[in-house]
C-alpha cells in the first residue's frame, strides 16, 4: 500500500530540562543497538512521541498528543524574540518532511536541512508540465522525479547539481492519480496541525498567533 506521511523530527534530549547522560555512538557495535539505548535513556524524557520506525527520529504529526505538541510548540516559541523579522521566522518549521512509504518499505525520507514546508516541493511536481528530469528538494541529499504519461518516476538519493538524465536510474514508478490522492491527505493533515498549534498559542495570547502557527506548521 502507498502512503505518503508528514512527519517532524523530534531530537528528544533538545526537549529535557534534565541533565541525562547519552549513549555515545563509538559505545555500541552498530546503530540498532545505540538506538536502542537512547530510546531507553528518552523514556525517562516528559516527552511521549513514536517514531516511524526504529532507528528514526522522524515522527507522524498525526500521532503527536496535545501534551506533547504543547511541550514542542513552547520551545518553539523559546526561539522566537520580539524583534524578529518574518524572515526570521521562516526558520521556525519543525524539521522533517513528507515520508514515502510502500507496505513495509520507506522508500523516500526528509534529510539534512528539511522541514515541514517540504510538502510545496511534492506540490510542485503537478505543476510541473514537461516530462524532463527534476529535483525535488527534501534535504541533503535530495532526489528526481520526472511525470510522463500518467505516471511519475522517481530516483535514488543523489548530490549531483547536474541532472544527466542517461545516468539517472528509476528506483520506483507511482501512478500519478495515486500520488495526487496521498498528497491531498497529508495537505490537510498539515492544516489540522497548524490549527492545533494556533489553538495553543491563542491561548497563551501570542501575538501574531495565525502567522505563527503557519511558520511553525510550514504552510504558505
Amino acid at each position: 500500500m502507498i502512503q505518503l506521511i508528514n512527519t517532524i523530527e523530534i531530537n528528544l534530549f533538545k526537549y529535557s530540562d534534565e541533565d541525562f547522560e547519552f549513549p555515545e555512538f563509538s559505545d555500541y557495535l552498530n546503530h540498532e543497538e545505540w538506538f536502542v539505548k537512547m530510546m531507553e535513556v528518552a523514556s525517562q524524557l516528559n516527552i511521549n512521541v513514536n517514531t516511524i520506525k526504529e532507528g528514526s527520529f522522524l515522527v507522524d504529526i498525526e500521532t503527536i498528543d496535545d501534551e506533547t505538541l504543547q511541550v514542542l510548540v513552547n520551545h518553539k516559541l523559546d526561539e522566537i524574540d520580539a524583534d524578529d523579522s518574518e524572515e526570521d521566522l521562516c526558520v521556525l518549521s519543525f524539521d522533517g518532511g513528507v515520508v514515502f512509504k510502500n507496505n513495509n518499505e520507506f522508500l523516500i525520507e526528509p534529510n539534512c536541512c528539511s522541514d515541514l514546508s517540504n510538502i510545496q516541493e511534492w506540490q510542485a511536481i503537478f505543476e510541473n508540465e514537461t516530462s524532463e528530469w527534476k529535483d525535488i528538494w527534501i534535504g541533503h541529499p535530495w532526489i528526481l522525479y520526472k511525470r510522463e504519461n500518467g505516471i511519475i518516476s522517481f530516483s535514488d538519493y543523489t548530490e549531483e547539481c547536474t541532472i544527466v538524465p542517461e545516468n539517472i536510474t528509476i528506483k520506483f514508478e507511482i501512478p500519478e492519480a495515486v500520488l495526487t490522492k496521498e498528497l491531498e491527505k497529508v495537505k490537510q493533515h498539515q492544516i489540522n496541525f497548524n490549527n492545533r498549534i494556533l489553538n495553543i498559542l491563542e491561548k497563551e495570547n501570542i501575538n501574531n498567533a495565525e502567522k505563527i502557527s503557519k511558520f511553525i506548521s510550514g504552510i504558505k
